[in-house]
């Protein structure tokens, strides 16, 4: 039983540990070029030496590679968990998972977004999540196929576009109420193709 709580104690110091080396890489990230950056300013940052960070990373890239399946996977874990035809008419309860997913660790969203290499590692995840919702979408609607593409990449280029600007914006409305705007625009805009589409 001791074993048990010590191994628990190891692993959340762990994640700990991680969540400190990722969060100051991204702070760095939001002053200077990913190729400026050093292990030992990421060290000094999160508060540990070269040692612990090379326990955890082989390096720098390591880092962001894991930051980018972390992200892609809360997604697929979002859109899997998500009714998609109901979604397509309603995707309020999409934008309600989404918006609570980034206040968990508002932080660090924000921060992701005012990085200097954000837009690559963001253009990446909007890839992989165009490709998800396509594959849902397909499977779920009779959409001419050969339109469903740009109809996907319109809102989703559309959603992280109004992300990034609410996080660079002064934030005088909430992150509910863009949520609740986004879905209504998209509802009524894709309601209304596939309206036509029948």
């Amino acid at each position: 039983m001791n074993g048990l709580i010590n191994e628990a104690a190891l692993d959340k110091r762990c994640r700990k540990t991680r969540k400190a080396i990722k969060t100051s890489l991204i702070k760095l990230m939001c002053k200077k070029e990913i190729s400026a950056i050093t292990i030992t300013e990421i060290a000094e940052e999160a508060d540990i030496n070269r040692k612990t960070f090379y326990a955890h990373y082989k390096d720098l890239y390591d880092i962001l590679d894991e930051i980018e399946n972390d992200l892609i996977e809360k997604l697929f874990h979002i859109l899997d968990n998500a009714d998609i035809m109901r979604s397509m008419y309603n995707p309020y309860p999409l934008f309600h998972e989404l918006t609570a997913e980034i206040n968990k660790d508002f932080e660090f969203y924000s921060l992701l977004v005012q990085s200097k290499n954000y837009n690559s590692l963001l253009n990446k995840i909007q890839e992989v999540f165009k490709e998800k919702l396509l594959e849902l979408i397909t499977e779920s609607t009779k959409t001419d196929q050969e339109l469903l593409p740009f109809i996907i990449d319109f809102i989703s280029s559309g959603i992280v576009s109004a992300y990034k600007e609410w996080f660079s914006s002064d934030r005088n409305i909430s992150l509910e109420q863009l949520s609740k705007a986004l879905s209504m625009l998209i509802s009524n805009g894709l309601n209304s193709v596939l309206e036509k589409q029948k």
